[in-house]
């Protein structure tokens, strides 16, 4: 039974025992504050809301520790940029703190801070790894509620993406060694990531059936590759491909000399996966500079994928499939402020259906 016992002057110990059975307890200089404290924990064990007062008193960066460990589902690139973000954002204003002890507030401040210095994009990114650090703890009744709310994290205007025409992304592959030519038209044409490029394999090309299967990538963490499986069950697709990039890839095997399935589509010139820093400074930089279009990523390729897309009149749907993309809200938050506006589109072909019909009416009147 809860109760408040005399423990000495102005000592008053409140006693209760937690969910559990074990007898806890607590001391307060006053007796309403032990008595205020005994009402709050029964109401947090009718709720179930009650959590060990010893398990919040471990340090985020012991939490850290513990939760990066038991991450086994995280992606490899993914798990390395958590850590350096959490390492480099969160460690230095929480890492001696206790758990328990971070509030709302703390939180702000934090997202205020790199508000000032960083791209909104970038703040809700490295906001989500907070976030998803402090939900393990309560999911781990290390604490009762996440310290991540009613934070207001920037809204960044759209991006202006940057779209190759057609006759430019002849131009860049035209520019490139011939290696590596055909990596353009699977970035530009087909919508390929640079870790899908970077894994692709022989087998995974169907030249009869004129497809290219994606489903698994290589990257880079700690300088060593880790092949692994595609980002996300969406992103595992089969793409059918225009006969004039199947062309390029069979010119390209043929030429290179690859016709085992196992081997890698694309590799290094002295063998093995590319190492993507290198094939900028020493192939991509080389090949934009000779084309004219400076500035650009490997990644414009993949919105040029996008805006070929658009040109052919492709439903968003479409385009999410075709870029793997988990949800076509994920493609609308990426490129939605690039559609063509179809509003007059929609006008003239609503006028044309009535109007036809009206002819037709008045025909057989």
């Amino acid at each position: 039974m809860a109760h408040v016992e005399k423990r000495g002057t102005g000592r008053w110990r409140a006693r209760y025992r937690d969910p559990n059975g074990t007898e806890r307890s607590r001391t307060f200089k006053r007796k309403p504050d032990a008595e205020r404290f005994l009402v709050e924990m029964e109401a947090k064990k009718l709720r179930g809301e009650w959590r060990d007062p010893a398990l919040g008193r471990i340090t985020y960066a012991e939490w850290c520790d513990r939760y990066f460990e038991a991450a086994l589902h995280k992606r490899p690139t993914t798990m390395a940029r958590d850590r350096q973000v959490n390492s480099k954002h969160f460690m230095p204003a929480f890492g001696n703190r206790a758990l328990s002890s971070l509030t709302p507030i703390d939180v702000r401040s934090v997202v205020a801070a790199m508000a000032d210095r960083l791209a909104p994009a970038t703040v809700r990114t490295n906001y989500g790894v907070l976030r998803a650090i402090l939900t393990a703890a309560v999911d781990a009744d290390m604490i009762g509620a996440s310290p991540c709310r009613g934070v207001k994290l920037p809204s960044g205007r759209a991006k202006d993406i940057r779209f190759l025409a057609p006759d430019e992304v002849r131009c860049l592959a035209d520019a490139m060694p011939s290696d590596y030519r055909a990596m353009v038209f699977l970035a530009a044409i087909m919508g390929l990531r640079w870790s899908e490029i970077a894994g692709l394999r022989v087998g995974r090309i169907d030249f009869l059936r004129r497809t290219v299967e994606v489903s698994e990538t290589c990257t880079e963490v700690d300088g060593k590759f880790v092949f692994g499986d595609v980002k996300t069950v969406a992103s595992r697709r089969t793409l059918a491909m225009p006969d004039f990039v199947v062309t390029e890839l069979a010119e390209h095997l043929r030429r290179v000399g690859r016709p085992g399935t196992d081997q890698l589509v694309f590799r290094a010139p002295a063998g093995g996966p590319l190492r993507r820093s290198l094939f900028r400074t020493r192939v991509w930089d080389p090949a934009v500079a000779a084309a004219g279009l400076g500035g650009l990523t490997f990644h414009h390729l993949r919105h040029s994928s996008v805006g070929l897309l658009i040109e052919v009149g492709a439903h968003p749907r479409v385009i999410q499939a075709r870029l793997g993309h988990a949800s076509v809200r994920t493609t609308m938050d990426v490129y939605g402020h690039v559609l063509p506006v179809t509003d007059d589109a929609v006008t003239a072909a609503l006028e044309k259906t009535f109007t036809t019909q009206a002819i037709r009416t008045a025909v057989a009147q």
